[in-house]
């Protein structure tokens, strides 16, 4: 998989808005009505946050991890959507664009497109090759 700095940076950029959001929604007066809020945009903080980590280092679970990514950052955005407040029609924005990077990393290959003699020989030197894909 190819490393990208700006799949990485909406990875964290989310992390770092829900845990933001959780903080606010729990201040707030009527904080039993935002427990499933608070919930979800930990979630959303946690799972975004390992996603951005098994990205960077190029794990071969980071396919797997991106499927459920989706998944617990739809249901946060159609939670905070379901506020109908303009902080959480920016939360569910922010979630959005991290499903759309999810999307991207599970059109990614795993392995270089091109894999040059030069490469395979030195992996092959180095004796690492199963230690790198298994």
């Amino acid at each position: 998989m190819i490393w990208k700095k700006n799949i990485y940076d909406t990875l964290v950029g989310c992390a770092t808005v829900c845990d933001e959001y959780a903080t606010e929604c729990s201040r707030r007066s009527d904080i039993e009505d935002m427990y499933r809020c608070i919930f979800l945009s930990l979630d959303c903080a946690d799972i975004c946050r390992q996603m951005a980590m098994l990205y960077v280092r190029g794990s071969e679970n980071t396919r797997l991890l991106a499927k459920t990514c989706i998944e617990i950052c739809e249901k946060c955005a159609q939670e905070c959507e379901s506020l109908a407040s303009e902080r959480g029609c920016q939360i569910a924005g922010t979630c959005r664009q991290c499903i759309r990077t999810c999307l991207n990393i599970l059109d990614m290959t795993t392995k270089p497109e091109s894999d040059t003699a030069f490469s395979r020989s030195l992996f092959e030197a180095l004796g690492r090759q199963e230690m790198i894909y298994n």
